[in-house]
């Protein structure tokens, strides 16, 4: 415990400074310092009060405690951007936070510090706040965006990474349905590329030159959402833009507009974007005059089951047979197995560089593991175990590993590679699923070879693959370790 808030005292020294925390005392708004991991550093009593804290919150991970951890502070330390939108504890507490990433003169990322607001200060101030921060953001993210996208554009079917047949389907697939001017559902879990499937759709489109309109309706506070969606007049509120604000679909005339996570937009907003949808026109907050007419495309995702949502009531059926004229389906990592080689390739070449990845030898050990591993988080998860080994590997010459992975990625592997090989040692028995089941073993070998197998699975995740110390620990000779490391599949190509 004393090791750990020794490190915790470091990185906040690190990346604060000098910095007098008192001051973030006497403010009213909630304020948090971040690791670059994502835990906690620092919390003033308003961000405690706000979201109903505990006060032992330091060192641990953002996750724990919110539901939009990884919109939110997650989101900011992948991009190295700033991220505004709401936040949810897991005890339901509700705010405004703006999440602004802490980096080095070198760019690397130290931290990222967090300003929450109370929702409960009132939607028309709310809403001036959030306009003036959008207007402020556009202005300076407009020259980048634009020097971006005369780099790399958006994503085309031809650069979406994949050989296998899940992935050619879908991308036939989609390109039919580029050709056609109708809506577009895309389903598939999260983290297996909707957006950039969404990016295709556009880019193989009439409309591909047009704009492309991003809204991820699961950031958007409900309060916020129509003004966002639809904009609003002049004078709609206090301290409201002179002359109102353009809405997304008004942004997205004679091109596309994409709802991302479409499940998470509330039941009276559903009813406006259907009849937006059947007759075309937007009305704005506000707004005494005609409505604006739009021509847009539209393409939504959503990784819920929307049939069921719709018969607990919590989706308009109406809209859902609007949405659901085309669907596409993006394939999960675990059914395209074998685009996994491609993967690792070009996130180590986009990680550490082409020079650093021609270097980078990957041992057949771990590409084996990731073609077993479920994977559901998908390539987002795939993506972030990499980054994990990578910097693990550092400029070591030894091969990219399973001793360079997270050890929550390994234990999930090596429980099922247990389960596999004590199948294997009774064919047909089926083992208990959890430690503290209490059925009985059909059959003492099979339950025998997952202990044993768990036991050095354990001692190998400890050790981080030291095979000596791993032998040491066991109470076993080093040859013998061995042995039933190859028993059980646990050797990498590395071992002699």
């Amino acid at each position: 415990m004393n090791d750990t808030m020794s490190l915790l005292a470091e990185s906040f020294e690190k990346i604060a400074g000098s910095v007098n925390t008192e001051i973030f005392e006497l403010l009213h708004s909630g304020i948090a310092l971040m690791s670059s991991e994502g835990n906690f550093l620092y919390c003033n009593k308003a961000f405690i009060d706000m979201f109903n804290l505990p006060q032992d919150i330091l060192g641990k991970h953002i996750t724990d405690y919110f539901l939009t951890g990884e919109l939110g502070v997650m989101s900011t330390i992948r991009t190295r951007k700033m991220v505004i939108c709401s936040s949810q504890t897991i005890t339901n507490a509700k705010g405004i936070s703006f999440r602004y990433p802490i980096l080095d003169t070198r760019g690397n990322l130290r931290g990222v510090v967090v300003e929450s607001i109370s929702t409960s200060i009132g939607k028309d101030k709310l809403l001036a706040l959030m306009d003036t921060v959008r207007s402020l953001e556009l202005q300076a993210n407009y020259y980048e965006q634009q020097e971006t996208k005369k780099i790399r554009g958006l994503c085309t079917f031809e650069r979406i990474l994949g050989e296998s047949q899940a992935i050619e389907t879908m991308r036939n697939l989609g390109r039919r349905f580029a050709l056609s001017q109708e809506p577009v559902l895309l389903r598939g879990e999260s983290g297996t590329g909707k957006e950039l499937a969404a990016q295709a759709l556009h880019m193989a489109s009439q409309r591909g030159n047009k704009p492309f309109v991003t809204v991820n309706c699961a950031a958007l506070p409900n309060e916020l959402m129509e003004a966002e969606m639809f904009g609003y007049a002049s004078g709609a509120f206090t301290g409201a833009k002179t002359g109102g604000l353009k809405g997304k679909f008004e942004m997205a005339d004679t091109g596309t507009i994409f709802l991302d996570e479409i499940a998470e937009m509330p039941l009276p907003l559903q009813a406006k974007l259907l009849r937006v949808l059947e007759s075309g026109e937007i009305q704005k907050l506000a707004h005494n005059g005609k409505p604006i007419v739009s021509d847009f495309r539209l393409i939504s995702a959503t990784n819920k089951n929307l049939e069921e949502m719709v018969q607990k009531g919590n989706f308009r059926e109406d809209l859902y047979h609007r949405l659901n004229i085309f669907e596409l389906e993006i394939p999960p990592l675990r059914k395209r197995v074998e685009d996994i080689p491609l993967l690792v390739k070009h996130f180590i070449a986009s990680s550490a560089g082409d020079k650093r990845a021609r270097e980078i030898r990957v041992d057949a050990a771990l590409y084996r593991a990731f073609s077993q591993y479920p994977w559901p988080g998908n390539i987002r998860e795939l993506k972030n175990v990499l980054t994990y080994a990578l910097y693990t590997l550092g400029e070591e010459d030894s091969p990219l590993s399973l001793k360079h992975l997270p050890d929550r990625f390994l234990h999930d592997l090596h429980g099922k590679q247990c389960t596999t090989a004590a199948t294997r040692e009774a064919p047909g028995l089926k083992l208990p699923n959890h430690a503290d089941d209490q059925t009985v073993p059909a059959n003492l070998t099979a339950a025998s070879a997952q202990a044993e197998c768990n036991a050095l699975q354990a001692a190998l995740i400890k050790t981080r693959y030291n095979k000596t110390l791993a032998a040491k620990l066991l109470g076993i000779s080093r040859s013998k370790l061995y042995r039933k490391l190859r028993t059980y599949n646990l050797l990498g190509d590395d071992d002699t």
